[in-house]
């Protein structure tokens, strides 16, 4: 999206490419997307909604869609008639970046001219699993993207849900709730939420690291004052599947490495709690 582009021209070691840009599926009036979104160390809420409203482009039918932290801008995202989701960019040499397929097959690949160099954006289905992703057991679909220069970025997609998960170059995106064909997929709503800096000062929760993760991921959490804390993990049903801390503990930062065992793929769900205050994030299993 064109608000990442701008973002990362002042971040140098973040390079310039595709694979900062989220887009959304499937595309349809009145569905709804929140992500977790973190650049470097910085964390925000992103946020789609999709208009009724179409505009031609290039004889392609486009979708107008809200995005941004608090949906304020807009964006025009469609289907080609080659069944690609594309999101029209000034950033694409034809306009068109092409972000997902609608009829997906794991060996998928696709290619399109990028204005930065190098100039091509490879992109690849290079996987395909099944995991439980808001109580329903969905296939996943791994696209990887690459050019020349660097190492690539992975994207977890599904026909369901769209963009469930996001990698990229010191950035990533996490699908935490969606309304889809009017139904709330979840454990938040998509429409009031309250930006991190609205927490207590004295309470914060990190974004897990790697995340995905096999077998282990590193949580990182804070507290501004003594007090008892509980640090939990769900499954995405909300059955507990194990404790990481319960025990009073003093003001500090903290981090903890969760080990999955046998745990299955799949989106877990850690919960902070301390003195009637809790703040959950997701993370990715992925054998």
């Amino acid at each position: 999206m064109k608000l990442k582009i701008l973002l990362f021209l002042f971040l140098p070691q973040v390079f310039l490419s595709a694979q900062v840009i989220t887009a959304v599926a499937p595309l349809k009036p009145g569905n709804k997307w929140l992500y977790s979104s973190r650049v470097l160390t910085q964390y925000s809420f992103l946020k789609f909604e999709v208009l009724d409203s179409v505009k031609v482009i290039n004889n392609i039918p486009f979708f107008a869609v809200l995005a941004g932290k608090n949906l304020g801008y807009t964006t025009y995202m469609g289907i080609t008639p080659d069944n690609f989701y594309a999101e029209f960019l000034d950033a694409m040499n034809d306009s068109l970046y092409k972000y997902f397929k609608t009829n997906p097959n794991k060996g998928d690949t696709w290619e399109q001219e990028w204005i930065f160099d190098p100039p091509i954006l490879y992109s690849t289905i290079i996987d395909t699993f099944s995991a439980p992703i808001f109580g329903k057991n969905i296939l996943v679909y791994v696209v990887y993207r690459t050019d020349s220069l660097i190492q690539g970025s992975r994207e977890f997609w599904t026909k369901d849900f769209g963009l469930i998960n996001g990698l990229y170059e010191q950035a990533e995106d996490i699908l935490i709730g969606c309304v889809v064909n009017g139904v709330l997929y979840g454990d938040t709503t998509v429409v009031g939420i309250e930006d991190e800096h609205k927490l207590p000062n004295d309470f914060t929760l990190y974004q897990n690291y790697p995340n995905p993760f096999n077998p282990s991921t590193n949580i990182k959490y804070a507290i501004g004052s003594r007090q008892n804390v509980s640090l939990v993990v769900y499954d995405i049903l909300g059955k507990k599947v194990a404790v990481l801390v319960n025990k009073e503990m003093p003001a500090g930062e903290y981090e903890i490495k969760f080990k999955a065992g046998k745990l299955a793929s799949g989106i877990y769900i850690y919960q902070l709690k301390t003195n009637g205050k809790i703040i959950s994030k997701k993370m990715i299993l992925l054998r």
